[in-house]
């Protein structure tokens, strides 16, 4: 499966749907090309994927080695490993690479903020995140520096933490190399991308926050700014129907602005991390937890801008052609309805459509959102929001 997600433009969605249909990543990479045409994906699609089929023939093989080598383990979406809590999303990941131990079905609260944050800010990260995973509960964060580097600290001192990562296993610097090894040790390193995929723009961060929601029965956002990724992991949260949580600060503190929005809105206010363990305890199934909190209670593969010689993956080799124009195929259902919706010129989010049409449910609109896509009509940006096809009339 992991080979033809390296595939340009077979993200997500389109590869769940192959999935769906051929049953394996395997049936998927040997399909003939009849086969492939009955899946609904455009020609275009198709002939990316069967020219870079033919390019790398022995992908999956020297994939399977390069991971092997660097302990870099695969978790497909239909493999039996796949955490339940993220395989329920409307958008999981259809596969992901990770090191470490992964323990599916462990219980986890996700800690989040802003890279610049305050002392107090960093001092509140460390202290939930080590009495949290104290409980027996697993920390998840995004390893980036501020916030989410404190929030793993904390969580080293006292139990289990996994991070989830915007780039690949492979690229990351030697001294945050580090701070993962500390991690892998006693938790997990997640990432969606292939492992020499390197951030070629913001739009990884927003697919990487549904993931920290997504794993998680609850969100904590400790400082962010009103426009910030712990503001669309918190949407993220929301979408899936998490807990979301958020710590006060100063209203004259500019890091402080975004948890006085979401609590404004109505998200629990987090005073200290008894009381965001107590709220989640009913979303939570494990048997025991540490007594000093007095609880007892039992849910796009970026491709690398460049890849360094004689690595692995191979570099996507695009089909050139001159878009032709094409008939607006039979819109069926609630298609017409959102298709009429996004715009041509700018993208638009899944929350915007939802906000539009409020009496649909998320989950009906993410799948009506992949087959317009399936039918070559719409594509999905890399920051996770929709645009129609020019070349449409």
């Amino acid at each position: 499966m992991a080979s033809v997600c390296l595939t340009d433009q077979i993200g997500c969605m389109r590869a769940r749907h192959l999935l769906n249909y051929f049953g394996s990543g395997e049936a998927i990479w040997t399909a003939p090309i009849d086969s492939l045409e009955e899946t609904n994906l455009s020609k275009n699609i198709i002939n990316l994927f069967t020219h870079f089929r033919r390019m790398h023939p022995s992908c999956p093989e020297q994939l399977r080695e390069f991971c092997e080598k660097r302990r870099i383990k695969l978790c497909s979406i239909s493999d039996t490993d796949y955490p339940e809590i993220l395989r329920s999303l409307p958008d999981p990941p259809v596969l992901f690479y990770y090191k470490g131990e992964l323990r599916p079905n462990d219980p986890r609260i996700a800690i989040v903020g802003t890279r610049h944050p305050t002392q107090t800010g960093l001092r509140t990260a460390r202290s939930f995140g080590e009495e949290i995973a104290r409980t027996g509960i697993t920390v998840v964060s995004g390893a980036a520096y501020g916030i989410d580097t404190a929030a793993h600290e904390g969580a080293l001192k006292s139990g289990r933490t996994v991070a989830i990562l915007g780039e690949g296993l492979e690229v990351v610097s030697s001294e945050k190399r580090r701070f993962l090894d500390r991690i892998i040790e006693n938790g997990a390193v997640i990432s969606e991308y292939s492992p020499n995929a390197r951030v070629t723009s913001k739009g990884t961060f927003p697919h990487r926050n549904r993931i920290i929601a997504g794993l998680s029965v609850g969100v904590v956002v400790v400082e962010a700014g009103e426009s910030s990724g712990a503001m669309n992991t918190a949407q993220h949260a929301a979408n899936y129907g998490r807990l979301t949580f958020a710590v006060p600060g100063s209203i004259y503190e500019e890091k402080s602005k975004g948890c006085h929005e979401l609590i404004r809105d109505g998200v629990v206010l987090a005073r200290s991390a008894a009381d965001i363990i107590e709220d989640c305890k009913l979303n939570i199934n494990f048997e025991s937890v540490d007594n000093n909190l007095s609880l007892n209670f039992n849910p796009e593969p970026v491709v690398p801008a460049t890849t360094p010689q004689n690595s692995f993956p191979p570099p996507i080799k695009q089909i050139k052609s001159e878009p032709k124009p094409m008939e607006l195929p039979k819109l069926e259902g609630n298609e017409e309805l959102i298709f009429d919706i996004i715009p041509t010129d700018h993208t638009i989010s899944i929350e915007e459509i939802s906000a539009r049409l409020d009496t649909l449910e998320m989950s009906v609109i993410s799948a009506t959102l992949l087959n317009l896509e399936i039918k070559d009509l719409i594509y999905e940006e890399t920051d996770g929001n929709y645009k129609k096809v020019l070349n449409i009339h």
